[in-house]
């Protein structure tokens, strides 16, 4: 309409050939669709210019439209209909009933299960209902694996708080089948808690799961195997056997290396040894490198730590035969026809003999003396060795080696003293079957 009002303007002007200031400013005005042009001379043509509807603002059509409508919903009620239909509104409003009431169904089993756990872990349980496994999974840097895991690097904490710690399915078990109890278990994989279901109790343990990471960071290993469990402090009262053990006592004296310590405890469980004395002086029985070192031993064995020679007697069978493994005597074997002895210390009244020439089998009761490599044997074992009318035990070496690992020794010396005393047990059990045939 614009575009054709003024092209007409246009031709008028051209025509007339009527040239006047105001044509620029009709012409910018013409663009903006104006509802009326006034023209200083009459068109021939007259524009048909474009009627807007004005729209009343009386409150009164309101009314009218809401009357209309509520006529109109009337004569649809008052028409009688076949099938029964249902509202819009009213669908909505029973979905919106149903989900919620299904939502707070599931609330109140969620927060019914919750009880249940806070409750089981109270409890200590390990088992819930469904025969599942509860445990708590824990965020990095938790204060309580923290303060828990510190108390037990410190020999100090660990007697005043009573309790141990071993990492390893193996050793875990090992504590399980002795029936010390289970305080806590950390792990990273709920696959290596699966491991341990048929050896856990039914209740008296915490179990955190906590990032793998983490438990590397506390462990006493390069690879750690990332289960960790924590244990009440065993006695030696409490301890199980599985099996007759040898009548033969070991003290420890002055052994300072964790490593060796452990093997000697492992030597003894393994020969079958009564008890283990560690005097004064020893390196802590309960040190984590001890405890993976003996793999084992501690929950099978009893061992007396920091034992005074005072009070030795009073935990020794009485009569018992003194030995000590001592390595400042060699006895030198080199055509095995010639014995030669070389006694460091000859004002010893202690004899001298090799491990192989004793009768151990004669012997009511042992009681063996093992010392440190590098510190030896102490002058009160040599002196609780003579009130004791004892022997100092020597393991022939080659010539050019003086002395050889402390495990290793005791090893070598528990095993001939098991050898002849199970054959003595043997052959009086032949004789003994062999009189109930005759």
């Amino acid at each position: 309409m614009s575009f054709c009002f003024s092209r007409i303007v246009a031709q008028i002007m051209i025509q007339k050939q009527h040239t006047s200031p105001s044509l620029r400013l009709y012409a910018r005005w013409v663009k903006r669709n104006p509802a009326k042009v006034i023209l200083p001379f009459e068109p021939t043509v007259k524009p048909s210019l474009r009627k807007e509807k004005v729209i009343s603002l009386d409150p009164g059509i309101l009314s009218k439209s809401k009357e209309t409508k509520c006529s109109k919903e009337q004569k649809y009620s008052e028409m009688p209909s076949t099938k029964p239909e249902l509202n819009d509104h009213d669908d909505k409003d029973k979905s919106t009933h149903i989900l919620q009431k299904k939502f707070k169904e599931i609330k109140s089993k969620r927060d019914e299960k919750l009880k249940k756990r806070l409750f089981y872990l109270n409890q200590k349980k390990v088992f819930d209902d469904d025969n599942e496994l509860i445990y708590e999974k824990l965020k990095e840097n938790d204060g309580r694996i923290s303060n828990l895991l510190v108390k037990l690097k410190s020999k100090k904490d660990r007697q005043n708080t009573g309790q141990i710690l071993v990492e390893g399915w193996r050793m875990i078990v090992d504590g399980l089948e002795a029936k010390c109890k289970l305080k806590y278990v950390i792990f990273s994989h709920t696959e290596d808690l699966n491991n341990l279901r048929p050896f856990l109790p039914k209740t008296g343990a915490l179990l955190y799961k906590i990032p793998y990471k983490e438990i590397s960071i506390w462990s006493d290993v390069e690879t750690s195997s990332g289960l960790i469990g924590i244990f009440e402090m065993p006695t030696p009262e409490h301890v199980k056997r599985l099996a007759r053990p040898l009548p033969v006592n070991i003290i420890c004296d002055n052994i300072r290396v964790p490593g060796n310590l452990g093997a000697i405890l492992r030597v003894a469980v393994g020969a079958g040894i009564e008890k283990v004395f560690l005097t004064k002086g020893c390196v802590d029985l309960w040190d984590p490198k001890v405890i993976r070192s003996a793999s084992g031993a501690h929950f099978r064995l009893p061992v007396y730590s920091s034992v005074s020679w005072e009070e030795m007697p009073k935990y020794l069978e009485q009569n018992s035969s003194v030995l000590i493994a001592d390595s400042n005597a060699k006895v030198i074997c080199d055509n095995y026809d010639q014995v030669e002895i070389i006694d460091d210390l000859q004002e010893m009244p202690i004899p001298v003999v090799p491990y192989y020439g004793v009768q151990y089998q004669d012997m009511k009761h042992i009681t063996l003396i093992i010392g440190g490599e590098t510190e030896g044997i102490s002058e009160e074992s040599y002196l609780f060795a003579a009130k004791g009318n004892g022997l100092r035990l020597n393991i022939p070496l080659q010539r050019g080696i003086d002395s050889l690992n402390t495990g290793m020794a005791a090893a070598i010396i528990a095993f001939e003293i098991r050898k002849q005393f199970l054959e003595t047990w043997t052959k009086d059990k032949i004789e003994r079957q062999a009189s109930h045939v005759s």
